[in-house]
């Protein structure tokens, strides 16, 4: 009677269950990977700028990042934001660069008085500092220009990413 408590015992404390192992890569079809929520797809969720998985990379450290992904060298760039009161902005690849970035409550504006210009790629263009909720920014207005001054035909992507291949 006293193993048959023992034993009563031992499984009723949950000690001889074992979670599941997260998947891996050999356990995904052909075509498949593994994204950030330890699922198989063809097209797996990754982490973005802020580390969330699956998210959009729009709000880290209490900013509102602007992304960009370009295929060539841009000279300035100007847009409105929809739905939030700018206050100023900050880092990003913009400031890297050497950029002025000026801002408005609505508009934003960075470009180089040197002729330095922003290198093909992608990131954080620019940190917005902001008040107000940003579950309805957008982007809005875009004027992004190449180094030569050539108005580029770039498009929004999530509101809050700006992209342009050639």
């Amino acid at each position: 009677l006293i193993v048959l408590f023992i034993l009563n015992i031992s499984c009723e404390s949950g000690s001889n269950i074992v979670d599941t192992p997260p998947p891996v890569i050999s356990d995904c079809i052909e075509g498949q990977s593994i994204g950030c929520d330890d699922n198989c797809s063809t097209t797996p969720l990754e982490n973005d700028a802020c580390g969330v998985c699956g998210g959009n990379g729009a709000t880290c450290e209490g900013y509102w990042n602007v992304l960009y992904d370009l295929s060539v060298a841009i000279g300035g760039f100007q847009f409105n934001i929809n739905n939030l009161i700018i206050t100023g902005s900050t880092g990003g690849v913009a400031e890297e660069a050497g950029f002025s970035v000026s801002t408005s409550t609505s508009t934003v504006l960075g470009f180089s008085l040197s002729g330095s210009t922003i290198s093909a790629g992608s990131g954080i263009l620019v940190q917005i500092n902001f008040e107000g909720n940003t579950d309805n920014a957008c982007i809005d207005n875009l004027i992004i220009s190449d180094s030569g001054g050539q108005a580029l035909n770039a498009e929004i992507i999530n509101c809050n990413t700006i992209k342009y291949s050639d």
